[in-house]
């Protein structure tokens, strides 16, 4: 649970706890992301090795200053010219997934302003997500297009999440965000999700909270779930 969603909308306001809720209502979502799921007559063939046709996930970020660009471009509102791609390929370590000989996909379009003021590269004019999620799609088809030529081809379907759809389809998401919140150093570590509270305890008596808002942070799986378990369990 997204701690603005639990302490803005389910848990009523408590002016006992007046300095929580002023914190909670400031903590910042993170930049939005894009989903895309592919079904694949085959995988990718990377050029940079056909070794990487083993792996479940495959990141397109050439270097720092990339990455960096790609942030501060979304962090102002507009479309990376060259977003970060994180390809998932679950087939090729399950091959169960899909039926025999073809597979699946899922890429991951990092990162991206939920709501839209232009595009970093001059292209895409519109600002509405609803309008224009195929168009940013097929920019991220097409860099993976330039490190796994053919790939295209092998695209039998798609299914398109643009950072509206997702926080849609999930409330926590928050403009898309999959990470619980900005990562910045102030709302990091043990000011996660807020200064005084990073051990999953609440204000609220009994009332705890684990997930990505918390310490560890996003891309830690269960980590905070299991640790709240053990401290709980004494």
């Amino acid at each position: 649970m997204h701690p603005k969603l639990l302490f803005g909308s389910m848990v009523p306001p408590d002016p006992a706890r007046t300095g929580f809720d002023e914190a909670i209502s400031k903590y910042r979502a993170g930049p939005g992301t894009m989903m895309i799921h592919l079904a694949l007559d085959d995988l990718p063939k990377w050029t940079a090795s056909d070794v990487l046709r083993q792996f479940a996930y495959v990141h397109i970020a050439p270097n720092m200053a990339m990455m960096n660009r790609a942030d501060s471009e979304a962090m102002d509102g507009l479309l990376p010219a060259v977003p970060v791609i994180i390809v998932g390929q679950p087939t090729a370590i399950d091959p169960d997934r899909a039926p025999n000989g073809k597979h699946v996909l899922w890429v991951q379009v990092r990162v991206l302003p939920a709501e839209i003021l232009g595009d970093a590269k001059g292209e895409i004019t519109s600002t509405d997500w609803d309008e224009m999620k195929y168009a940013y799609a097929d920019r991220a088809l097409e860099i993976i297009e330039d490190y796994a030529p053919g790939f295209k081809t092998k695209v039998r379907s798609h299914h398109i999440l643009s950072p509206l759809d997702l926080e849609r389809g999930n409330p926590n998401l928050i403009g898309g965000d999959n990470l619980s919140g900005s990562h910045h150093l102030d709302q990091n570590s043990m000011l996660r999700p807020v200064a005084g509270y990073s051990r999953y305890k609440t204000p609220v008596q009994g009332l705890y909270i684990c997930g990505a808002a918390t310490w560890p942070g996003a891309g830690t799986g269960a980590g905070s779930g299991f640790m709240l378990a053990k401290m709980l369990a004494g």
